[in-house]
């Protein structure tokens, strides 16, 4: 009895074992698949690059790329010969009656076949080249639309970034308005031991410091919702947590209404999408054109074909001329088609510039008012903090009210929200602008 438990303890310590092994290789393999390590620093570049290579709308564009070059290799492909094999076996039977002598006779016959044919376009008035150059110019505009979806991929995760770090100091002002609410608990409680102070001051106090810890809450919630944002935006699920730089200092730009709209025309993905869009559809226009005139093709193939072997051979070769003379309107509706399409991008490229010239100037007028509004709140902030160390001293000297105490840190608090405001917008405005020039 006790060897077969000794059996038994063995063979369950052998298997949790193997469930030991299993549970850390799969650690190790969910290890590997993340795109981000526990603990990681993260520049805004980094978070960038990721969303480059993971965020799945972004990879559409990619793909749709994919499509166009393939499109334009199947237009390449008219240019080369084509090759086509053929065989097959076929039996058939004849029947011979002779109706005078009253009797008929049945013949059964198998028949062998098989053929190699080469084709070639010869000449065919440019039809295949023009579709090659309209093929090409839809690949430019994918490829443009792949480039103005990165961009806006990268204004998302910045945006997603700076909503990060907003969050955090927003947080660390909660949590620095409940320490000093925390602190004006204490002195009430203090004063009102001592006689000096009433109730109502106590009680005053620990209704500002619940206020503040829910504010706290609050923020801290919000600091989550923000780094779920960014995570999205840079396409990953990951529940690792990483580290960023939490820097936000306004550094100038450096730019010029003038320079950011010659940029906008110069470098705007959207609009030399559309452009070369434009060129695809002129290039349309000549291609259905060509529907017009013939087409003439080389045709060479070798044929086996008897009911017996060796089977008989031989080899054709010759050049046939197609020329398509009516074919109810369709050449005439095609090319009717590829003008209006061109009409319709001459018409979206006008509407592109339009918008371009607005989204410049709002953009720029908006880092002008940012740049404006951080040096003011930087002065609010000082001026709330000095308001805020006297009215301290005098609180705690029993000279101010718990009133005038609490009105100083919602000043503050106020003040400090503001210039973290001001900073996360000009962020903002910087990051747009840069997306109205055609940049990242």
């Amino acid at each position: 009895m006790s060897r077969v438990w000794t059996i038994i303890k063995k063979y369950n310590i052998a298997a949790v074992a193997v469930l030991v092994l299993v549970l850390l290789s799969a650690s190790v393999v969910s290890a590997e698949d993340r795109v981000v390590t526990e603990g990681e620093y993260l520049t805004l570049d980094n978070c960038i690059d990721i969303a480059l290579k993971q965020q799945p709308n972004l990879m559409y564009y990619l793909y749709q790329t994919h499509v166009s070059e393939a499109q334009e290799g199947q237009a390449k492909s008219a240019l080369y010969p084509s090759i086509d094999l053929q065989g097959g076996f076929g039996r058939y039977q004849v029947v011979n009656r002779y109706h005078a002598n009253a009797y008929s006779t049945i013949i059964n016959k198998d028949d062998f076949n098989s053929s190699a044919q080469l084709t070639q376009t010869l000449f065919d008035f440019g039809k295949t080249l023009t579709n090659v150059k309209m093929r090409n110019f839809y690949l430019i505009a994918s490829k443009k639309d792949y480039e103005g979806q990165a961009n806006t991929t990268a204004l998302n995760v910045k945006s997603a970034y700076y909503g990060v770090i907003k969050a955090m100091r927003a947080r660390d002002v909660d949590n620095e308005t409940v320490t000093k609410y925390e602190l004006q608990l204490e002195r009430a409680k203090d004063f009102f031991k001592a006689g000096t102070k009433a109730r109502y001051d106590v009680t005053q106090a620990e209704v500002n410091l619940s206020g503040a810890r829910i504010s706290l809450m609050t923020s801290e919630n919000a600091l989550a919702v923000a780094w779920d944002n960014l995570t999205a935006s840079m396409g990953i699920i990951d529940t690792a947590s990483f580290k960023i730089d939490e820097n936000m200092t306004a550094e100038p730009l450096g730019v010029k209404f003038e320079e950011a709209l010659q940029s906008a025309y110069d470098n705007r993905p959207d609009l030399m999408a559309a452009v070369a869009a434009k060129d695809a559809a002129e290039a349309s226009i000549d291609y259905a054109k060509k529907d017009y005139l013939p087409v003439i093709s080389g045709t060479a193939s070798y044929n086996f074909d008897d009911g017996r072997f060796p089977l008989n051979n031989g080899w054709v070769a010759g050049v046939v001329m197609k020329w398509n003379i009516f074919s109810g309107y369709n050449t005439k509706y095609k090319t009717a088609e590829a003008r209006a399409n061109k009409d319709a991008a001459e018409s979206k490229i006008q509407s592109l510039r339009l918008s371009i010239f607005s989204g410049v100037k709002q953009s720029y007028l908006n880092l002008k008012l940012a740049e404006e509004v951080i040096p003011a709140s930087e002065l609010q902030v000082k001026l709330a903090k000095e308001n805020l160390d006297i009215v301290t001293l005098k609180y705690e000297s029993g000279l101010a009210s718990p009133v005038d105490y609490t009105d100083a840190i919602v000043q503050y608090k106020a003040a400090k929200l503001s210039h973290i405001n001001a900073l996360y917008n000009y962020k903002i405005a910087q990051s747009a602008i840069l997306w109205a020039m055609g940049k990242r």
